[in-house]
């Protein structure tokens, strides 16, 4: 088996053209982002290790899933990720939710899931540091980003969430549009 850092540019699951999760961070820092956040992304190389093992172990396709697949959703508006949590517990998902992108790792962190959906402005950290982070942890993590725009617009988050493997929702969008996706993406 190849190392995992290799796996992001090799996965077939991640499609064709996407970039090197380090470059894109690079991107995403020349784009703005705070120092101190890339420091944190940096992380302790024992952590990162571990880290990487577990997703290795998480999404090992040879292992069935004994249970509804696990499905971490993010967003800072309550009622949004409640409707969101209400459609796709109905559909046979289970849902884990959190409020911004600092909540979601750690959420993450403690209970893998087999998916994520976030929102890209949030307070704390945003969808695309949330969605480094990740990826950098756990490169074969199935990503939806959505965003219903904001002051400065979502075509420069919405283009690096794609390079990262992420599918992306406007919002509003129509909920059956959603577990499409969703089903698409699992499946």
């Amino acid at each position: 088996m190849e190392p995992i850092e290799a796996e992001l540019s090799s996965d077939p699951l991640s499609g064709e053209g996407h970039q090197d999760v380090d470059e894109l961070e690079n991107e995403a820092f020349n784009r703005g982002l705070p120092k101190k956040e890339q420091l944190a992304l940096a992380g302790d190389q024992h952590d990162l290790s571990y880290q990487k093992q577990m997703a290795a172990d998480h999404f090992d396709p040879a292992v069935p899933l004994t249970s509804s697949p696990v499905i971490l959703l993010i967003d800072d508006e309550k009622p949004f990720r409640a409707v969101l949590t209400q459609v796709l517990t109905k559909a046979g998902y289970d849902v884990v939710e959190a409020a911004n992108g600092v909540e979601g790792i750690n959420r993450f962190n403690e209970k893998p899931a087999d998916m994520i959906i976030t929102d890209i402005i949030m307070p704390e950290k945003e969808g695309i540091e949330t969605i480094i982070e990740l990826k950098k942890a756990h490169p074969r993590v199935k990503l939806i980003a959505m965003s219903g725009g904001g002051w400065y617009g979502t075509d420069i988050d919405f283009d690096m969430a794609k390079k990262l493997g992420a599918h992306t929702l406007d919002k509003p969008f129509a909920l059956q549009e959603l577990l499409d996706v969703v089903s698409d993406l699992l499946n």
